[in-house]
């Protein structure tokens, strides 16, 4: 078990076996992504994030220790190992305000197939990205689905870390980047070319060490602190 307390005070836990989530959190702590370091820049007290591909909850878990008890996370994460070690660091830091939920996001919701890629639950994804793959059933909604069935009035910044499934999660969110145009961090997996967004610019970190597409809808005041973080706008 490996454990990392970050920079507000959350404390995340892990496995310490490859492809168990980024183990990179416990030696590089916030730095291990630079959105994350900055989280709180774009995040405000009180406000909604939806970690999307949770895996151990490195967003989640910051996110939950900064909004505090008025604000909400809500992490999707399907693979049941992931959930149990979320679920164990929720507990270990007290949290009230996190939803741990066990589905998947996509395009369309029904039943579809989640593809246990190489058997690491961080290649775990509706793609099927190895040679042959187990299976196993899982729930996918759309995030316009979950936002309607959670009841929010507001969300503030979407995470999204799907193993090439992005696309999908983007065809199902059209209403809720309409109505709450919140921040949406979406990760850039190898063949998957970030699409551009009505109403949003993109930013990528310059010198990021994990590639992440981050768009910021025109006229958000969060767009000047991206700025002065020296992130390339696309």
């Amino acid at each position: 078990m490996l454990k990392r307390v970050l920079s507000n005070g959350a404390v995340i836990y892990g496995r310490n076996a490859p492809g168990h989530g980024a183990r990179g959190v416990y030696v590089q702590g916030d730095a291990v992504e630079p959105e994350l370091q900055h989280l709180e820049s774009f995040l405000p007290k009180g406000g909604v994030l939806i970690d999307i591909g949770a895996n151990t909850g490195i967003f989640a878990l910051k996110a939950a220790k900064h909004v505090g008890d008025s604000g909400i996370v809500i992490a999707v994460e399907p693979g049941l190992e992931m959930l149990n070690m979320l679920t164990y660091s929720v507990r270990a830091n007290g949290f009230d305000n996190v939803r741990l939920r066990a589905l998947c996001l996509g395009a369309r919701t029904g039943e579809q197939k989640l593809w246990l890629n190489h058997d690491k639950p961080n290649s775990f994804s509706l793609h099927k990205r190895a040679a042959d793959p187990r299976s196993e059933s899982v729930l996918v909604t759309t995030l316009d689905d979950l936002c309607a069935w959670e009841g929010l009035d507001r969300i503030d910044y979407v995470k999204m870390d799907v193993v090439g499934a992005e696309g999908e999660v983007l065809a199902g969110c059209s209403r809720t980047l309409e109505r709450f145009r919140p921040i949406v961090q979406v990760a850039i997996h190898t063949g998957y070319v970030p699409p551009a967004f009505p109403g949003y610019s993109m930013y990528t970190v310059i010198e990021g060490r994990k590639e992440n597409a981050l768009y910021v809808a025109d006229g958000d005041e969060r767009a000047a602190r991206v700025r002065e973080l020296g992130w390339q706008k696309h």
